[in-house]
């Protein structure tokens, strides 16, 4: 099967990695070709065909959208797959000119969702994105990651001396940490500690905040970091603050490596974990209350958990992922082929 996937993005988050992996996997068995940004050519596998374009500009721009078009001709691809809302939009507009059969993986939901209504098929990264399209020929994939090369018990012990929460992710708005901050000054345990990896714009804003709650040592700002399994390993519990996700990859991670997770209730989240660990979105005192639940009895944690970390070894792993989306690409070009002949 020869693919073309497309990417409009041009930053670096849990939609390129997400790209840039599938590419990569997807080669094992397909010819592969790639369209994205020049910027992402060195971290595909020299077995991907990429062909650099920027498209990060408008969606409508005549020259660009030219240039796409003259790619896919090209390429002649049994199926086209475009992520998320722009590259959906550029490739709907050129639809009519397509001859091949679209898919599209939606990421995220965003207030215009017209773009996907005319796809072949659709990918969803969980029940919550796939319940906001109106198109009735969607497949809900979660988002997989490699399985951690250990998993370090953490101990159960309460007496211990301190308890370590992470928060990982781009310190931007959308994002919550600013809501995490003001739950976190709500836990008078002061032997409970939060470490937040990641950068962003907001990360000067954030620190501020931490002062002005007093929160002092409390709060360690690791920003971006290489060794992310490595920090789950010696972390007790992983916290989600999003206002809005699709389908947050520092769920899947922490859960490979048997971490448990407090999330807000943002779609992925809300549908893999118990409902003792989910916070209201955007409320301080509502993720206190469950952290504090969660930080209370590491044991009761721990056994509420363990079919949580059984379906995610199961259903959350990259090749479970490549494999559920390779099927629908090759169903979805099969058809074609049919209706062509």
């Amino acid at each position: 099967m020869r693919v073309c996937e497309i990417m409009a993005g041009n930053e670096d988050g849990g939609l390129e990695n997400h790209f840039i992996d599938l590419a990569n996997a997807l080669v094992r068995n397909n010819e592969v070709h790639v369209i994205a940004h020049a910027r992402y050519a060195e971290r595909f596998s020299n077995e991907v065909n990429f062909h650099p374009l920027d498209l990060s500009r408008s969606r409508k721009n005549p020259l660009t959208l030219y240039r796409l078009l003259n790619m896919i001709k090209a390429i002649r691809p049994d199926v086209v797959h475009a992520h998320a809302n722009k590259a959906a939009a550029m490739v709907t507009s050129l639809r009519r000119w397509i001859s091949a059969p679209c898919v599209a993986t939606i990421h995220s939901l965003k207030r215009n969702t017209g773009m996907f209504e005319h796809f072949d098929h659709l990918i969803a990264v969980s029940k919550g994105v796939a319940r906001g399209i109106r198109n009735q020929s969607v497949t809900v994939i979660y988002n997989g990651r490699n399985r951690c090369s250990e998993i370090i018990q953490r101990s159960t012990d309460v007496a211990m001396e301190a308890r370590t929460i992470t928060c990982i992710g781009r310190l931007v708005h959308v994002k919550g940490i600013d809501v995490l901050l003001k739950a976190f000054s709500k836990i008078d345990n002061q032997r409970v500690q939060l470490q937040i990896v990641g950068e962003g714009d907001a990360r000067h804003h954030l620190e501020s905040l931490a002062d002005e709650l007093g929160l002092g040592e409390r709060v360690s700002f690791l920003g971006n970091r290489e060794d992310i399994e490595s920090l789950l390993a010696e972390t007790d519990l992983v916290v989600i603050a999003s206002r809005r996700e699709g389908f947050p990859l520092v769920l899947v991670e922490a859960l490979l490596c048997h971490r448990p997770v407090v999330s807000t209730r943002v779609p992925g989240a809300a549908e893999i974990l118990p409902q003792e660990v989910l916070a209201d979105i955007e409320n301080p005192d509502s993720l206190a209350d469950r952290l504090s639940w969660s930080l209370a009895d590491a044991q009761r944690l721990e056994k509420t958990f363990v079919p949580v970390f059984k379906f995610a070894e199961a259903a959350l792993t990259h090749d479970h992922q490549v494999s559920a989306t390779e099927t629908v690409l090759q169903d979805v070009a099969r058809r074609g082929k049919l209706c062509a002949s």
